[in-house]
């Protein structure tokens, strides 16, 4: 309760001060106005004369928000110092014009006028020092850094008061009036005064240097919201320093309410994000401004000399030439603005361009991934973009460019084909917390050449993964091979020859019936031989496709028993031909075909706990297509990712040149529909 009321009467203090700011000001610029006096140019050429009533409106306003009430009250401290010293200033200088005698009032018009004078000597000391020393140390909030950042504060308001004590006491002669000397001046301190000042000069240019570094450190270490609060009051600091260096001294006189303006857009975080179309606008705004007077002079002096300097066509002849060019000035200045601000985000075509020629200069896939990365990172001026390419038989492969975080980062699905290759990773521009929905348009678009480039990497990866494998396979094979024969077939074919041998060996001595036995025994071991032939020939390829052709051995009981070992039951598997009779198949494909059939039908079987499974055999064109269709439970495919059955189709179609295309949806069933091309060679 008491620091409610303590609050209160702080938000009170504040307003009544900033009413009293205004109404100096006010009297400031009324004087002159009334008596007729002839320094109001001079007053207003001096910042406070604007600079009182807009700190105090904006101090009173932020004052009376827990947030921003320590810069509100700053705020209003300085108009306090700011209003004093304008109206000081402007009643020393009215009462010098006017020769005012105030005798009769009791009062003496020379040692009023003196007081004055004596206040405007270090009245400007306090409001230059809290703003451009104080005040960047504790934007944009009122709090300091951490650390000894802290410090710096106390040191800045000792030096502005430091300063503000010993131009209050030097010795000096009292500027707009006949009052000859400092009446407070103290004679023992003038040998000290110069370079007392000029250190503490020097102390508040450093301090003053440490608030924008300070400014800078925010803007680094913040997030999205901080950073666009220091970008506003940056905006207003440079607005109002380009207005002093060039503007005429009516618009630098109000270009000082930018930064209470901007501070108060930065306190109360109220339409922060406009600070982008602000700057853009403001930059197209400054440019076409210098260029038409740039052109207006050269028109001017150009016409001059053709039609004479008198001639009034001059003016027309240069007025009509900016309104000639203006247009066409301002679609260039504002596209050379979007660009250095947002990159090619208003000129797709050419960032379509660039992302193209990354990916046609890399030297291989994932090189030409990340080379596009950098290009859409650089084309649109994002922090960092990612690119990460869902691999079907390993681990994800990600390649970046920039710096990216996951909190901040927005997500594009690269899609091909029905299937997620890929997903796109891309970071807000710096100072921003969320990509601006124009950027999302563009890398929306851009998710098609990614997506093809992304999926040419799980090619290249897969193409690599799958020559190994042959290799191995190959070579494992033989080695099974040379062990069944030189373990099995080749020890019986050996003691086939050495009975047969044994055998002859009797019959020459006459013994009939020993070699009819060793013929008999040669006869098992023939027989045990072949068994084992035809074992390592089912071993190489399954023997129903030879004796029952593709459509029969999907359609025998193989298929049914291989269900019902996965799923312990059998549900109804129909198989659908509609293959020409003169068709002949390959044999490469009748194996890929059949191991499709059975991998797909088993993984619906043991996931899906479908009633009814489908198995549809269609030439088209060139190829032969595959379906094995269930009515299970199904799955989403951006969800849960195909597994090592899967991975062994799709191994099989590409073997061939084939493709496999996956379609499922929670409750709706699951689709593998393989393409095989029944020419080697071709591509389906």
């Amino acid at each position: 309760m008491q620091h409610e009321h303590r609050t209160s009467a702080a938000v009170t203090a504040a307003r009544s001060v900033s009413a009293l700011a205004v109404v100096a000001a006010v009297a400031a610029v009324a004087l002159p106005l009334l008596s007729g006096a002839d320094y109001l140019e001079r007053l207003m050429r001096t910042p406070e004369a604007v600079l009182a009533p807009g700190y105090a409106a904006a101090g009173a306003w932020l004052a009376g928000h827990e947030r921003a009430r320590r810069i509100g009250l700053l705020l209003v401290t300085t108009s306090a110092f700011a209003g004093c010293y304008v109206l000081s200033l402007s009643f020393t200088a009215w009462s010098d014009a006017a020769a005012l005698d105030l005798r009769p009032l009791g009062l003496d018009t020379r040692t009023l006028a003196g007081a004055t004078a004596w206040v405007t000597t270090w009245c400007w000391i306090p409001p230059l020092g809290l703003v451009a020393v104080l005040l960047p140390l504790l934007l944009p909030e009122g709090r300091s850094l951490a650390g000894w950042w802290s410090r710096l504060p106390r040191i800045a308001a000792g030096l502005v008061t430091a300063a503000t004590v010993v131009a209050a006491v030097t010795p000096r002669k009292l500027r707009f009036t006949t009052v000859p000397e400092n009446p407070l001046g103290i004679e023992a301190i003038e040998p000290l005064a110069l370079p007392v000042g000029l250190t503490l000069l020097g102390g508040c240019v450093g301090l003053m240097l440490l608030g924008m570094a300070s400014l800078v450190v925010r803007f680094r270490r913040a997030d999205g919201v901080e950073r666009r609060q220091v970008a506003w009051i940056g905006y207003g600091v440079a607005v109002t320093v380009a207005a002093t260096v060039a503007a005429p001294w009516w618009v630098r006189a109000f270009a000082v309410l930018l930064i209470p303006a901007c501070i108060v857009v930065a306190a109360l975080r109220y339409r922060l994000y406009d600070i982008d179309v602000l700057v853009n606008r403001t930059l197209v705004a400054g440019v076409l401004l210098s260029g038409a007077v740039l052109l207006y002079a050269a028109v001017v002096g150009w016409a001059g000399i053709v039609l004479g300097e008198t001639s009034r066509a001059t003016s027309f002849t240069a007025a009509f030439t900016i309104a000639l060019l203006f247009h066409p000035a301002r679609v260039r200045v504002q596209r050379a603005v979007d660009r250095l601000l947002y990159g090619h985000r208003a000129d797709p075509h050419v960032l379509f361009l660039r992302v193209d020629d990354a990916v046609r200069g890399a030297g291989s896939p994932l090189q030409s991934l990340r080379d596009a990365a950098g290009a859409v990172a650089l084309g649109l001026r994002l922090r960092g973009v990612a690119v990460t390419v869902h691999m079907p038989d390993g681990p994800d492969v990600e390649t970046s460019t920039g710096h990216l975080d996951p909190r901040l980062a927005d997500s594009f699905p690269l899609e091909l084909h029905g299937e997620t290759v890929g997903v796109l990773h891309a970071m807000p521009r710096t100072g921003s917390t969320v990509l601006d929905p124009q950027d999302r348009v563009v890398l929306a678009a851009l998710t098609g050449p990614l997506a093809s480039t992304a999926q040419a990497v799980r090619l290249t990866h897969h193409l690599e993964r799958t020559r190994d494998r042959l290799v191995t396979t190959r070579e494992e094979e033989r080695r099974r091979l040379r062990r069944d024969l030189h373990d099995s077939l080749g020890p019986q074919l050996a003691a086939i020859s050495m009975t047969v041998d044994t055998a002859g060996r009797v019959l020459g001595r006459g013994d009939t019936g020993k070699t009819a036995r060793l013929l008999g025994v040669a006869a098992d071991q023939t027989a045990e031989a072949i068994s084992d032939v035809r074992r390592l020939v089912r071993g190489l390829r399954p023997p129903a496709l030879d004796e029952l052709g593709l459509v029969g051995a999907l359609t025998s009981s193989g298929l049914a028993a291989t269900a019902a070992v996965d799923a312990g039951e059998v549900p109804s598997i129909t198989v659908d031909a509609e293959l020409s009779p003169s068709l002949e198949l390959p044999a490469a494909v009748e194996v890929a075909a059949y191991r499709i059939v059975q991998e797909a039908v088993s993984n619906a079987l043991r996931h899906g706990a479908p009633r009814r499974v489908t198995v549809t055999l269609r030439e088209t064109g060139d190829d032969l297509a595959v379906s094995v269709a269930d009515d299970g439970t199904g799955f989403d495919p951006a969800v849960n990712r195909a597994g090592v059955g899967m991975a062994s189709v799709r191994e099989r179609a590409t073997e061939l040149g084939g493709t496999v295309r996956l379609e499922s949806a929670p409750g709706m069933g699951t689709t593998v529909t393989a393409l095989l091309p029944l020419r080697p060679g071709t591509l389906s």
